[in-house]
């Protein structure tokens, strides 16, 4: 039973991947901590430079369940005018549909009061999407099947640009993390494809810093996730901060899932994460998240950090 539940499973997320116009980038339910994964205006905000990864397992105990994997560096330059930042990231999907790439992040930042700081940002990149069709095994259909007797192997380019407001209590962003669409790709012997058709995804996000006193701090944030052909989702969240060393909180994904959140900022340089995602309608999900920063190089910089 396990064995055809799986086949069926890998033969569903090939349907998807035909015929998916709607939401199609990886989400990630510890955003906040590393926002450049949605908005690349917010490379080099925290003002020191910084290594973020985050690795997220979906449908936990699911063969082949998703998984995505990124590693993050962005930094300011020195005068603060710049934010900088590189993305290494890889998702796959049931061992059939792989992609791996990297993007570059660049942006100018305004200072438009005494705490408050715009950012304008672009990305640039690129991944290579793999589809491995000869790892499908749907039965003795497969054998007579021309369409997954092939692997496809292709370099997809993106594009993206995001607006970002922060001061010491509140932050605000705007962004199309991909704003580059590709047309299907002819396939055997027909007009379909089994590349996706990606459509443009906008993320709106904002955020408060509340100090509850000198030990606790209060910090709820919301995103906002809009794309064609998918109803518009919000995450809702809150952390509460003791000491600004430990936190914990919850989020609620409208029609998705709930979910739980816990940090340890270890050291002032080193800080972990772990959220546990609970779907309504499928199996759970683990996402852990690691942040160093290199606070020594920059000791005078005065620094503006919500999360």
């Amino acid at each position: 039973m396990k064995k055809y539940i799986k086949q069926i499973v890998v033969g569903l997320f090939v349907i998807v991947q035909v015929n998916g116009y709607g939401q199609s980038m990886p989400m990630y339910s510890q955003y906040m901590y590393n926002m450049t994964n949605i908005n690349p205006a917010y490379a080099g905000n925290r003002s020191v430079p910084s290594l973020a990864f985050i690795w997220r397992e979906q449908w936990a105990g699911m063969p082949g369940a998703p998984t995505t994997k990124s590693i993050t560096f962005d930094m300011p330059t020195e005068n603060k005018k710049v934010g900088l930042g590189i993305q290494l990231f890889d998702d796959k999907y049931v061992n059939v549909i792989q992609r791996t790439g990297l993007n570059l992040f660049y942006n100018l930042k305004f200072p438009v009061s005494d705490k408050g700081v715009l950012s304008l940002g672009l990305k640039g990149g690129f991944y290579n999407d793999r589809k491995m069709l000869t790892n499908v095994n749907l039965g003795r259909v497969s054998a007579y099947d021309a369409a997954y007797a092939n692997n496809f192997n292709r370099i997809v380019p993106l594009a993206g640009a995001g607006i970002y407001y922060n001061d010491d209590h509140f932050f605000a962003g705007l962004s199309a993390p991909d704003v580059i669409t590709f047309s299907k790709v002819q396939n055997y012997k027909s007009d379909s494809s089994l590349y996706q058709v990606n459509e443009v995804h906008y993320f709106l996000t904002s955020g408060y810093s509340f100090d509850i006193n000198d030990d606790v701090t209060v910090k709820p944030s919301v995103l906002l996730k809009l794309v064609s052909g998918a109803p518009i989702q919000t995450d809702f969240n809150a952390n509460i901060w003791l000491k600004n060393m430990v936190g914990v909180g919850a989020s609620y994904r409208t029609g998705e899932s709930v979910l739980g959140m816990a940090e340890l900022q270890l050291t002032p340089q080193f800080r972990v994460g772990y959220a546990y995602d609970m779907p309504f309608k499928r199996p759970n999900t683990n996402e852990l998240f690691l942040r160093v920063e290199f606070g020594h190089l920059f000791p005078n910089k005065k620094n503006y950090k919500i999360y």
